[in-house]
């Protein structure tokens, strides 16, 4: 580089004095332009800068570091989880991951709670993506992870104890934050609040991880971590190159599973009788209920004592967040919250609130008023109450007409005697009945 070069102020110049400027237009958007860029120079000194003299934030990303290599050496991958924004920058950090050999996958948190989080195994590791660190979506998501799962909290928080994605998860400390602030709000840098330094802010950590996670993880000869990217990316220039330098990329390591485990249908199924013939070695056979005498799946109910009240005082006081911490909080009761004594919220009114309003700020007679007076809880009166010995085909029918009146049945309350609605066993949502 000439000497010139390394003398050249880091500030742009003025654009309205670049003479290939053509009108005052031009000179407009290329001004705008650059004060963009300066800005998001500004933000990544200010993360370089917090990682170079802060030593929470160096041993953070260091334990993180440390837990994506243990995850993915004991077979375990790291699930990267965002919305919005921050999800299109986790579908990045992913795919840097994986081109790395660091085994990786995408989960959107509204799909894992519709069956995507079988997605998630209890040796894997999270890594939640949330500038707020208290994505309604994402808040929602937690008490469905096993206590096992570490969690890895990008945010713009620079305290675990802040976010309530780290606080509210598994044991104390067993969290991870990583600190991502950006040097001044966004609307005040550029007039609109869109993702913009932020999200770079985001993605820029999410690299480092990536690669100070591959030194970290690959460390034979012959087989670093540059070697592990050219032999998973055959293609485009980068294969072409490697391919030029003689390298030839390695196929996909083979995960050792022998062939003969499938072998053809016939040779795996059948059976010689003689192999059973002393009768003890017929598995044993269990004749199954007709479905229509089927009872209710007791392991479906919540039992009335696990399910935990919102803190606020009144309940005119409380927020969409008090309901998703006190949710989150107490996984047992699988997202079913008290507002009072006598009014319960069902998850799937939760859920069904969060995805009408994002500003979990918001106060719930606030969001219900928002929402037409749509009711978030179900009175203790108008729960259903039905006995633990009464079919299952019998309750789908009963539940099925009352969707064709004014009041349809939400809350289902199995009691063990009807005349005595105290001896209540525990609750489950109508639409349950359906989802075994």
């Amino acid at each position: 580089m000439s000497s010139d070069a390394t003398q050249r102020p880091l500030t742009p110049p003025d654009p309205l004095d670049s003479p290939s400027v053509s009108s005052k237009n031009d000179a407009s958007a290329i001004a705008t332009a650059l004060h963009v860029m300066s800005t998001e120079r500004a933000a990544l000194a200010h993360l370089e800068h917090l990682y170079q003299n802060d030593a929470r934030a160096q041993q953070d990303l260091a334990r993180a570091v440390d837990l994506i290599a243990h995850t993915v050496r004991a077979a375990g991958k790291l699930v990267v989880c965002g919305v919005g924004k921050s999800g299109k920058i986790g579908r990045k950090i992913e795919a840097t991951m994986n081109s790395l050999g660091i085994y990786s996958a995408f989960l959107h948190p509204t799909e894992a709670l519709h069956g995507d989080l079988g997605l998630v195994r209890p040796n894997d590791t999270m890594l939640l993506i949330s500038f707020s660190g208290r994505s309604p979506e994402l808040l929602c998501l937690l008490p469905y992870i096993p206590t096992t799962v570490p969690i890895i909290a990008l945010s713009s928080h620079t305290q675990p104890d802040a976010c309530p994605l780290l606080s509210l998860h598994g044991p104390l400390g067993m969290g991870v934050l990583l600190p991502a602030p950006i040097h001044e709000e966004e609307e005040a840098s550029l007039g609109v609040s869109a993702p913009t330094s932020s999200t770079t802010v985001a993605l820029c950590l999410g690299d480092a991880l990536a690669i100070a996670t591959a030194r970290k993880l690959h460390t034979d000869p012959g087989r670093g971590p540059a070697d592990v990217f050219r032999s998973y990316h055959p293609g485009g220039a980068i294969g072409a190159a490697a391919a030029a330098a003689g390298a030839t990329p390695s196929t996909t390591p083979s995960s050792g599973v022998s062939t003969t485990a499938f072998d053809s249908p016939s040779s795996s199924i059948s059976l010689p009788w003689e192999d059973f013939s002393n009768g003890s070695s017929i598995p044993p056979f269990t004749l199954q209920q007709p479905p229509e005498h089927r009872l209710i799946p007791l392991d479906m109910l919540v039992p009335l004592d696990q399910i935990p009240t919102a803190s606020k005082s009144p309940a005119s006081d409380i927020r969409l967040l008090d309901i998703l911490l006190t949710a989150i909080q107490h996984p047992t009761a699988k997202s079913w919250v008290f507002l009072s004594d006598s009014e319960l919220v069902p998850p799937r009114r939760i859920r069904s609130l969060l995805s009408r309003h994002t500003d979990v700020d918001l106060l719930v007679s606030d969001a219900v008023a928002q929402d037409s007076g749509r009711p978030l809880s179900v009175s203790r009166a108008n729960w259903f109450l039905v006995a633990e010995s009464t079919p299952l085909a019998e309750l789908r029918r009963l539940v099925s007409t009352s969707r064709d009146g004014p009041d349809p049945i939400s809350v289902i309350a199995v009691v063990k005697d009807i005349a005595s609605p105290d001896s209540c066993i525990g609750v489950m949502e109508a639409e349950d009945l359906w989802s075994g």
